[in-house]
């Protein structure tokens, strides 16, 4: 089980609950047992009942969460390739020309072109930018459809998975071959209804001690290697 962070706030809110209900429940059972001997017996399950209630959403989607965590989630590469260039769709950008920044960043990432999506904010369908060095400039092609063999993509962002539970997922899929080379799972879980705190933020698996954080984001530098790298 993978537990939300402790809130002092919280802790004193359920203090204050089970107070209430149990003096409730001591009083009604005395109320009781003037009339019915064994009425303490049949308490028992309300007093149970009390103090279940109020964290069993917990202990459910720490349950839950838990379970995918160790199951599922993590970094996962089966095959790494040369390439000259990939498909970004998780990237939209413009044709426009390049800022020097910009072409600074594509000139890092070391890949001899790059395609991203165009994304058509009046309601048609999203093209494609092509960006390839011309004489020394990154240029940029608007195509209707990638050209790419390598795509890089969102499967899942903020996917509902189960009560208060989403999921994440990055993969770089071999369109070609219809093949997935590497994968990125990740989860998230929200806070129980009695969390009381300054924020609310959610909870990530794995967390930085289980996957280096220069991971995060760049699950294709693990599976598609310029060639200018290994030339």
């Amino acid at each position: 089980m993978r537990f939300y962070y402790i809130s002092f706030f919280s802790l004193m809110l359920l203090g204050v609950i089970y107070a209430v209900g149990t003096g409730l429940l001591v009083w009604f059972g005395s109320w009781l047992r003037k009339r019915w001997k064994r009425a303490w017996i049949a308490m028992v399950p309300l007093f149970l009942l009390l103090y279940a209630a109020p964290v069993a959403e917990e202990f459910w989607i720490a349950w839950n969460f838990g379970q995918l965590c160790r199951k599922d989630a993590g970094i996962f590469i089966t095959k790494t390739v040369e390439v000259e260039g990939f498909y970004d769709a998780t990237r939209p950008t413009h044709a426009e020309s390049r800022s020097k920044q910009a072409a600074d960043d594509l000139d890092k990432g070391g890949y001899h072109f790059y395609e991203m999506v165009y994304p058509n904010y009046k309601g048609g369908p999203n093209q494609v930018v092509h960006l390839e060095k011309v004489h020394g400039e990154w240029t940029a092609t608007v195509l209707d459809h990638p050209t790419a063999r390598y795509h890089y993509r969102w499967p899942n962002s903020h996917t509902p998975v189960a009560h208060k539970i989403v999921k994440h997922s990055q993969s770089v899929v071999d369109t070609e071959a219809g093949e997935e080379l590497g994968k990125e799972v990740s989860y998230g879980r929200d806070a129980p209804w009695f969390f009381i705190g300054l924020d609310r933020p959610v909870m990530l698996c794995p967390t930085a001690t289980e996957a280096p954080l220069m991971k995060y984001g760049a699950i294709y530098r693990l599976t598609l290697k310029p060639e200018s790298q290994t030339n």
